[in-house]
């Protein structure tokens, strides 16, 4: 993955609730299950 698409990936997951994280992290895809617990630590200042 580019560092551009990381970015991007990123910045998608952000924009998601905190119960849109919870669910994603239930996902069969890594990548998805990664993004939502990176981005559920940062909006819960974990």
């Amino acid at each position: 993955m580019k560092r551009e698409d990381f970015t991007d990936r990123r910045k998608e997951f952000a924009a998601k609730t905190i119960d849109e994280l919870i669910e994603l992290l239930a996902s069969e895809s890594l990548s998805t299950r990664f993004f939502a617990e990176m981005c559920l630590r940062d909006a819960t200042s974990t």
